[in-house]
């Protein structure tokens, strides 16, 4: 079975149902192991629960976490796709992000995102609290923040 998206996709994330997460179409799109899509969560926007230009996707839990290039910021919502949190705006300093690409959520739950057009990395806290910068194209320890 190929899954079929109209638009590119550019993140995809597994949830333990077996459920695949696709982010395209400004929107995400859930299929099931056999490739047959479920149901669409969001729309295009700017609005909570809305993307513009997702990219990376993460799944704990019951729990998903969007990065969204357009909307320079990072979405929390159920897997349901019911919204709950949001985090970020469009800059380069604490709290803010320029293209973020992609997001995880480490084993202390915190959120480390890679931030496309800064070139830097960014952690945060589950409450969105900026925690740490790692500065690209920088070699050894000081790219640290």
């Amino acid at each position: 079975q190929v899954i079929k998206c109209s638009g590119s996709p550019t993140g995809i994330a597994i949830h333990d149902s077996g459920d695949i997460y696709v982010t395209c179409d400004d929107c995400i799109r859930v299929f099931d192991q056999a490739g047959q899509q479920k149901r669409t969560i969001g729309s295009c926007g700017s609005g909570d629960g809305q993307f513009k230009g997702p990219y990376g996707l993460f799944i704990k839990g019951d729990v998903m976490y969007v990065a969204e290039y357009g909307n320079h910021r990072i979405q929390k919502l159920t897997t349901g796709g019911q919204f709950m949190q949001k985090f970020g705006q469009y800059g380069s300093g604490q709290g803010q992000f320029y293209g973020p690409a992609s997001v995880i959520v480490d084993q202390r739950d915190r959120l480390i995102v890679s931030d496309f057009y800064t070139n830097r990395v960014v952690i945060l806290d589950q409450a969105g609290t900026w925690l740490l910068t790692i500065n690209g194209n920088v070699s050894g320890s000081h790219g640290f923040q």
